[in-house]
């Protein structure tokens, strides 16, 4: 994967990016992505795109058994991930929340978030929540997530590193994630680099066809006509 490519992904927006995987042909177009009932909480960031680093936790069934954190390892791991890339590969590190009310389960605070941003995370992608939303911003870490929740119970970590689901995506680490304010797309690593020529192909034929709908000569009957 030729890493400096993928951060081209960037300067494009989350739907022409899918667009633009779509054209290669590679995979079923109807999974792989987000829907509503994940958002961009701070959509003033922009696309982000990172390499998955994943990891599973519960905060949400009771109990008062404090298990070993594994966040420490994990770190480890989002390190290693980008150690494998090179110099200042970024990161997007993902949580499934699980157990009684996934929705619930708060996964980070700017804590948490600090110490990611310093492992080299550009963003945050969950089906859970987050809480210190303004202290998160300002880290900044910007997050995908189902809201915001002020508590949680004990932090359950179950795994890291193994395949995840957010919203519907499956996702495993080592995959690149694009997110802006229309959701996250997962793409699949050994092609990522080929997806910033489709999506530039995509924004150039989108601007061709909208610079002729909005030409002061169109009209309905225009357009019916030369869309057969």
């Amino acid at each position: 994967m030729d890493l400096d490519r993928v951060r081209q992904l960037t300067a494009f927006d989350t739907p022409t990016v899918a667009n633009g995987l779509e054209r290669l042909g590679v995979r079923d177009p109807s999974f792989g992505y987000t829907g509503p009932d994940i958002r961009s909480l701070m959509p003033e960031s922009g696309p982000r795109v990172g390499i998955a680093v994943t990891a599973r936790m519960d905060t949400t069934s009771p109990g008062f058994i404090n298990p070993p954190s594994m966040f420490d390892a994990w770190i480890r791991l989002m390190v290693e991930v980008a150690s494998r890339h090179g110099p200042g590969a970024p990161i997007f590190a993902v949580m499934e929340s699980v157990g009684l009310r996934p929705r619930y389960t708060v996964t980070i605070g700017d804590g948490m978030g600090t110490v990611m941003r310093l492992a080299g995370a550009v963003g945050f992608l969950t089906n859970g929540s987050i809480r210190d939303l303004e202290g998160v911003r300002g880290v900044p870490l910007p997050c995908w997530a189902a809201g915001v929740s002020p508590m949680h119970g004990i932090m359950t970590w179950l795994d890291i590193g193994s395949p995840v689901v957010i919203d519907g995506a499956t996702i495993r680490t080592g995959d690149v994630i694009h997110a802006d304010e229309n959701g996250a797309l997962v793409i699949p690593p050994d092609i990522a680099d080929r997806v910033v020529d489709e999506a530039s192909a995509v924004r150039k034929s989108e601007a061709a066809f909208f610079a002729r709908l909005r030409a002061p000569e169109m009209t309905i009957e225009e357009y019916l006509k030369d869309s057969g």
